[in-house]
């Protein structure tokens, strides 16, 4: 996985033909209120009625998608959003809190730090901790981060979000200023709003209990050697040390059935506790009751249901209750979703007393071209071609005839969707509007014989203007392989509408077919002349969610070497753009922004595609439940009515 979030919509989440819903017994506690439906963007969803304190609410998984890695230090490997968003943030907090009833940007009140202060010219960042303590009694500390900031400095190479130069490269040292609160020490002034936003963001407190590279002596509670104990020598304080307690626990992340009994992963700082996992995927919370921030639960469980199939779900959805592959009565899903072919069904949802609201996440959704492949990427590297392909995409059409209108375009790499205060009006502009004779003059203008239903032809080799491009040889074909997600039926219909489409402009695609496990595997950087970078064109059935890092810059998937650039795209003007957003100073930070958002929606370094949103359900009587932004999960802040 790359460093952001893919995040599949629910609306196109994998099909298959098996349903594998857990077992439980019961819905929520209480009965119809008088809920309004409310339509809309991550807004609130209107609810009126008296609060019930207890019951469990039931919220749909991803098909195929059960929590399978724990540990909040996590890798590419296991970097997704059932590990993260919908897992690790019920236990353990970030230190900043984002997207809350579905608004970008930071919430404070909802943080375990307060606001950062910067000084020294933007040099300097003092983080204060608000008081919070773990599960076991520890209180929440400036050593837990700083335990956090070991273990990245010494495992840096395993993490999902490391970017060469970012952090923690930036920061020097750290010095701490007292039980709450420790100093950064930056190597240059960064943009406040950036390294708030996209670094800081990034920090988990740990527990110093974590601090081990055995389980020997863990049985709770000598696996706590309390902070107040400093004669104790932390293995996390040496480089080798940390090195020793990642292994360790990521050793024991990958040991997914011994989560909820593990001295380990029992100790939280969140709202919640894991009290059992299923080999189907059946994750089922708790209230931690020494949870002592904002938004404490008011439910007595939260449980995330599996499937196997959207089908499975929409067909509990329409049921209220349904029979499971683990047995038993399943129940009612408090919070679910709306597969697209089944959007036409909504009012039948509504007439059960749903509500329904559509949600798009921040970020923006495209298909991915190899510009290290050996075959086809002195082609891509064009940007007459990249233009002339785009205008290939119909995305007005996608979404109207297969996305059932529940979608939104992309233009730019800062979204236009939901409302944000860092899209300018270009977010809105399209640079290359769907036109076939627009992309036949583009070829033909650069020396390309375009033989509509045929196969297209460079008859002007050369790097001089109207010529092909450098590494383009005379009679070479626009053939390409385009690889995309099985089994989702608004991406088959999009993906087969570019074939048609790139025919008519004699440019040969082929589509293929294949899991999403395969596209994770074949779509990474690589180097050219390898096996690796076979692949040509991918599209992942999924967006990139501004998640962990919130502030819509580039850093991560646009520039030179990043580890989401996965398909090696290289600009040395866009760099500069780039490091532009992370170090202009507040009152510039906009303008730099807006001119590498207008570089890359016009350079094209992805090809724009839809994105798609998600048409959630809620129950009648579930109050409090609001799609966040990123695609966190909040469960503490849902509550029944009667």
């Amino acid at each position: 996985m790359i460093r952001k979030w893919r995040v599949v919509s629910a609306a196109l989440a994998v099909s298959s033909v098996l349903a594998a819903c857990g077992g439980g017994s019961g819905s929520g506690t209480g009965t119809s209120g008088g809920a309004s439906t409310r339509a809309g963007v991550g807004h609130v969803i209107a609810t009126t009625g008296t609060p019930v304190q207890g019951g469990t609410a039931y919220w749909a998984e991803q098909p195929l998608s059960p929590p399978n890695y724990i540990f909040p230090l996590i890798s590419g490997a296991y970097y997704s959003n059932e590990n993260v968003y919908d897992f690790q943030t019920l236990m353990y907090r970030p230190l900043y809190w984002y997207g809350d009833r579905g608004t970008p940007g930071v919430d404070y009140t909802l943080s375990l730090g307060d606001p950062p202060v910067y000084s020294d010219h933007d040099r300097v960042v003092t983080i204060t901790l608000k008081h919070a303590q773990w599960s076991d009694g520890e209180p929440v500390i400036t050593r837990d981060v700083i335990f956090w900031l070991n273990l990245l400095k010494a495992n840096k190479a395993d993490w999902a979000s490391y970017v060469p130069g970012g952090f923690p490269d930036n920061v020097t040292s750290w010095t701490p200023l007292g039980i709450h609160s420790l100093k950064l020490h930056l190597n240059r002034s960064y943009n406040p709003i950036w390294f708030t936003d996209n670094e800081l963001s990034q920090i988990t407190p740990l527990p110093i209990a974590w601090d081990r590279t055995s389980l020997a002596g863990c049985g709770q509670p000598v696996c706590q050697v309390p902070f107040t104990r400093p004669a104790v020598q932390r293995p996390d304080k040496t480089a080798s040390g940390a090195r020793a307690v990642y292994r360790f626990l990521n050793d024991q992340a990958k040991k997914v059935s011994s989560y909820a009994s593990s001295p380990i992963w029992s100790i939280v700082d969140g709202p919640w506790k894991l009290q059992s996992l299923t080999s189907y995927g059946q994750a089922t919370f708790v209230p931690n009751k020494r949870y002592d921030g904002p938004g404490r639960p008011k439910l007595a469980r939260f449980v995330e249901l599996p499937f196997t199939s959207e089908t499975a779900e929409f067909a509990v959805l329409r049921a209220g209750t349904a029979k499971g592959d683990g047995g038993g009565s399943s129940p009612q899903i408090a919070v679910g979703y709306v597969p697209d072919t089944d959007a036409p069904q909504s009012p039948a949802l509504r007439s059960q007393g749903y509500r329904l609201s559509a949600f798009y996440p921040y970020g923006f959704d495209y298909f991915e071209p190899n510009f290290n492949n050996p075959t086809v990427g002195p082609i891509l590297r064009q940007l007459y071609f990249r233009q002339a392909f785009q205008h290939l995409v119909d995305q007005s059409g996608w979404i109207h005839a297969y996305y059932e209108g529940l979608g939104v375009p992309t233009y730019s790499p800062v979204p236009a969707e939901p409302a944000n205060p860092y899209a300018d009006t270009q977010a809105r502009a399209n640079p290359y509007p769907f036109s076939v004779p627009a992309a036949k003059r583009i070829l033909e203008a650069h020396g390309w014989k375009v033989t509509p239903n045929g196969t297209t032809r460079c008859t002007r080799p050369g790097s001089r203007a109207g010529e092909c491009g450098a590494g383009i040889a005379a009679g070479k074909q626009l053939r390409f392989t385009l690889m995309y997600p099985s089994a989702m039926s608004s991406t088959d219909g999009a993906m087969a509408d570019l074939q048609s489409a790139a025919r008519e402009a004699g440019i040969e695609i082929t589509l293929k077919q294949v899991t999403t496990a395969t596209i994770d595997a074949e779509i990474e950087p690589c180097a050219p002349h390898t096996a690796a970078c076979s692949w040509q064109l991918g599209q992942y059935g999924a967006a990139w969610v501004f998640a962990p890092d919130h502030y819509p810059t580039g850093e991560e998937i646009f520039q030179s070497g990043a580890l989401g650039n996965v398909g090696s795209y290289s600009d040395s003007g866009l760099d500069r753009l780039i490091k532009a957003t992370t170090t202009s100073p507040a009152r510039s930070a906009q303008r730099a922004l807006d001119a590498y958002a207008n570089a890359v929606r016009t350079q094209l370094p992805d090809f724009w595609q839809p994105s798609p949103g998600t048409l959630e359900t809620y129950q009648s009587n579930l109050a409090g439940a609001t799609p966040n932004a990123y695609g966190y999960l909040s469960p503490e802040e849902w509550y029944f009515i009667r």
